[in-house]
């Protein structure tokens, strides 16, 4: 799998959104991203298969009735 550079961050921060990014900075995200990519090709066998994601209208609609019922 290719690795995405710290200096394609900064490139592609600059291009997209006119954003200049410390070295630093995209180095951890490069990091971040190599590490997501990696474990992203793992996760059809943790069997999530029933869960919801975090902001699926699903998981909002029974938030937003959990906070109404406080007032």
């Amino acid at each position: 799998m290719a690795r995405l550079t710290p200096e394609t961050v900064k490139t592609l921060a600059q291009e997209l959104y006119d954003y200049r990014l410390a070295d630093d900075a995209a180095a951890s995200v490069a990091h971040m991203v190599g590490a997501i990519a990696a474990h992203s090709r793992r996760l059809e066998s943790l069997g999530l298969a029933g869960l919801q994601p975090p902001f699926g209208y699903p998981t909002l609609i029974a938030e937003a009735d959990r906070v109404s019922r406080r007032r």
